[in-house]
């Protein structure tokens, strides 16, 4: 697998930002959520947050001081501006235990603060001085940091341990990962101390590359679904299905695609190429018993049903009735013409030929 960018968490620091309520969240983002994203609800007024086991929002009961203001991505940098006697508050996700400082609070305030384990921290303006309050987050996904495999170590990349992802790589048939006080190095594994060994690490895949907006999901069910901005398919039960139009593999290597209110199916069991309307076979390409190609349309009624077959020997036009016993046919070949003429006593149109009661071959006429 080889990636050149970190594009697991979408926002900043895994926040979606602020929403009033999980619908308007769901419209924005249908697929779910990733391991390490969250939101803030503001209708709830605490911190829902993506639980990859579940496949689900879960609300973490924290609540947040309002009115939410915003989402801290940096504490470093965070310069909040406020004014006296109008309450504030800022939420910052630390992602793993640690000591975290603000140091740029207005009128020259700095805030430290240390945490045992991934929390939650609010910044809480009450309009005359800086609360703080912190409660430790313990969803899947939280806290613990992801590996991202990099594929065979190259001194033409620079490799990370930043946001809670955490790169892998291979040398000399040893999986190593950057330690996690290492922003960047590109410093070689076996002659460096930003790395460590991961003697446990196995990586499966050879290589996955994902454009931008584009996901792979397991869910509750089994089922893998990877999906883009235009087009899902769902790989479960031992059936391949896209969600847009209906196509799918069946258990039985059956490829069924819906054309309207009809349906292609390409069989191995059926040795060949059928459409079916109505849930009728319609027409039907295979080969017969001499491996010969043939094409058989149908056009199945409650009376009965009429069939065409087409072989590179013979055209031959049938008509069954409702017992499926042929009642009559025709057909042309290499070697001439052959099929049962109408009768006489057969309902007879204009210019139809039939046999008459005398076995003479005769043509209606008009009256």
């Amino acid at each position: 697998m080889r990636a050149t960018v970190h594009s697991h968490l979408r926002g900043d620091n895994g926040c979606l930002g602020l929403y009033y309520g999980l619908e308007p969240l769901l419209a924005d983002f249908p697929e779910g959520g990733l391991p390490g994203e969250f939101f803030i609800n503001g209708k709830s007024q605490s911190i829902w947050i993506w639980d990859s086991m579940k496949q689900t929002w879960c609300d973490s009961n924290h609540a947040v001081p309002a009115p939410v203001i915003g989402v801290i991505t940096d504490p470093k940098n965070f310069s909040p501006t406020v004014e006296p006697g109008e309450p504030a508050c800022y939420v910052y996700i630390a992602r793993e235990k640690g000591t975290y400082v603000f140091p740029s609070l207005q009128e020259g305030a700095t805030l430290t603060i240390e945490t045992d384990m991934a929390s939650a921290i609010s910044l809480v303006w009450d309009g005359t001085v800086w609360r703080n309050y912190v409660t430790p987050l313990q969803f899947d996904g939280i806290g613990a940091p992801h590996f991202l495999y990099r594929g065979l170590w190259s001194a033409q990349y620079t490799y990370s341990s930043t946001g809670g992802i955490v790169d892998v790589v291979r040398l000399q048939d040893k999986y190593y990962r950057v330690k996690s006080a290492v922003e960047s190095t590109n410093e070689k594994p076996s002659d460096s101390d930003d790395w460590e060994e991961a003697p446990r690490f196995c990586a499966i895949a050879d290589q996955l590359d994902l454009r931008p907006n584009e996901l792979i999901i397991l869910d509750e069910r089994q089922c893998i679904r990877t999906t883009n901005l235009l087009s899902s398919w769902d790989m479960c039960d031992g059936e391949i299905r896209h969600l847009e139009t209906g196509t799918f593999l069946s258990q039985a290597g059956e490829l069924r695609v819906p054309i309207g209110s009809a349906e292609l199916v390409i069989s191995p069991i059926s040795k060949g190429f059928v459409i079916y309307g109505n849930n009728k076979k319609v027409m039907q390409i295979d080969f017969d018993t001499d491996k010969i190609v043939t094409l058989t349309m149908g056009d199945p009624h409650l009376e009965g049903s009429y069939r065409l077959s087409v072989s590179p020997r013979q055209i031959e036009h049938s008509y069954f009735d409702g017992n499926g016993t042929r009642v009559r046919y025709f057909s042309i070949s290499a070697n001439g013409m052959n099929g049962i003429l109408k009768k006489w006593t057969d309902t007879l149109s204009e210019g139809d030929i039939y046999v008459d009661e005398n076995n003479f071959l005769k043509q209606k006429q008009s009256e």
